[in-house]
């Protein structure tokens, strides 16, 4: 093979090692983007038969990307999971002080301070001062069932406002997606920058919402939401929506609503969303929330104990009479419209005085504190009349406590636990595509000891064609 023909081939080599480096260049300078999988150099051998006048050599092939899909869908799981437990852990955080594990705040200090009231009263039935501190102890009840009701409506807004915030996140991602399945389809080829902005991309929705991304032969991705709502489909985006939902007949009027995901078409799809920060914020908003302040269906088990205390309560005064003879007047009032609004209407009668307060038992036999007695033990009280659901009204609410701490803990621990799962899958994943700055500088030192190595063949033959010409001469 004659000078020339090695010259070729060292141009070429030269050109391979060119591309390489900048490979390499590239890997260096994103080593810190977000989504980018490691680019590899490939260095193809060419054919050798001089007898036809192929020269053999190298050449630079397109660069492969290290990324695994299979690593990739780990991360996005995992990311779903931490989502999904952050936003009820969150969520819960601001319910929690309503019922207060200790006793010393909120509904259950209040109901024990009045059934201590109506202790004291039943102890000295006459006393002005044990009348009106019954009075006091049970407008305290009725503002602490008020603010926790407020504080349920203010949470329910709260998350409400999140997911409509969430769900615009997902259509705008989406519409990346989108974006990118337009320039891919006009680009014709693969950019390691595009495919980087995709799969943070993609990341980023998986934390929002159980998303499955779908890679098609075209090379567009098919995304879904719980692998059944179609969110993007070649270049065409279908953007969810929210929607408030009341039954045709509800059983509580004017109740807090629930709230639906629906597709492009309106379909409701609220049942797709298996995971990510929706799929928390819906179980918090139309599961969580209802069973404690009630919906169009059910009265919610505030509501359910407001109306249980203020129904007993009434019902042993008006058995009794006061000091004048007179029946008892009823201690609260509430508005029975509709069964979840009891708590947040929950009240202190506005015509009853510490002198119409009935303690006496008419009997027979009479009893002159029989009432002011049956109000003390009615917290703890097993008597069909007294129960919610087979409990007494302390013990309902207790439960109702306990309910919401291990909805805590069980959100916060399992918070904890798809964070160590995520960080894991992120660990395998940088192992197998992020990118090394040491072994990109090991990589870089022996690329450019070959191009030096051509670089100085190059400068032989050069020498040897200047002797040549020489010689001729």
């Amino acid at each position: 093979m004659g000078l020339f023909a090695n010259l070729t081939t060292s141009v070429k080599a030269l050109n391979a090692f060119e591309q390489s480096l900048e490979v390499a260049q590239n890997n260096v300078s994103n080593a810190s983007t977000a989504g980018y999988a490691k680019q590899l150099a490939t260095l193809n051998a060419l054919p050798f038969q001089p007898g036809t006048g192929l020269l053999g050599g190298v050449q630079a092939g397109a660069p492969q990307s290290t990324r695994d899909e299979y690593l990739e869908q780990a991360v996005q799981y995992h990311n779903g999971v931490l989502g999904n437990y952050s936003a009820q852990a969150q969520a819960l955080g601001g319910i929690q002080p309503i019922f207060d594990v200790t006793g010393q705040t909120g509904i259950i200090a209040a109901l024990n301070s009045m059934f201590q009231s109506f202790s004291a009263w039943s102890a000295n039935p006459d006393s002005a001062a044990a009348r009106q501190d019954v009075l006091s102890k049970a407008q305290d009840l009725g503002t602490s069932f008020q603010q926790a009701a407020t504080v349920l409506s203010s949470v329910t807004s709260n998350v409400g406002n999140q997911i409509d915030s969430t769900v615009s996140q997902i259509n705008t991602l989406a519409a990346q997606v989108q974006a990118y399945n337009v320039q891919h389809s006009q680009n014709g080829s693969a950019d390691s920058g595009l495919d980087a902005h995709l799969h943070d991309t993609l990341e980023t929705l998986s934390g929002l919402a159980g998303i499955t991304a779908r890679f098609e032969s075209d090379g567009s991705v098919t995304l879904l939401l719980g692998g059944q709502t179609p969110l993007v489909i070649g270049n065409h985006q279908y953007s969810l929506q929210t929607a408030n939902f009341t039954p045709a007949s509800p059983t509580n009027p004017n109740a807090t609503p629930s709230i639906q995901i629906r597709d492009a078409n309106g379909q409701d799809v609220t049942s797709h969303v298996v995971a990510g920060t929706l799929g928390g914020l819906l179980t918090v908003r139309n599961s969580v929330l209802p069973a404690l302040q009630g919906d169009s269906q059910q009265a919610g088990a505030l509501n359910q104990l407001a109306q249980k205390v203020a129904d007993r309560v009434n019902q042993l005064l008006a058995s009794g009479n006061d000091p004048s003879g007179n029946a008892g007047a009823p201690l609260f009032t509430y508005d029975a419209s509709s069964g979840a609004n009891t708590a947040r209407s929950l009240a202190v009668n506005p015509n009853i005085t510490a002198n119409t307060l009935a303690a006496l038992d008419p009997g027979p036999p009479q009893v002159a504190n029989g009432i002011a007695l049956s109000l003390s033990n009615l917290g703890t009280s097993t008597a069909a009349t007294d129960t919610i659901g087979g409990q007494s009204m302390l013990d309902f609410l207790n439960g109702q406590t306990q309910i919401i701490g291990q909805q805590v803990a069980s959100a916060t621990s399992g918070q904890t636990v798809a964070q160590q799962s995520l960080t894991q899958a992120q660990a395998m994943r940088t192992q197998v595509s992020g990118v090394s700055l040491n072994e990109e500088a090991i990589n870089v030192m022996q690329l450019q000891r070959g191009y030096q190595a051509i670089s100085k063949m190059i400068t032989v033959i050069d020498g040897l064609t200047d002797t040549l010409i020489n010689m001729v001469q």
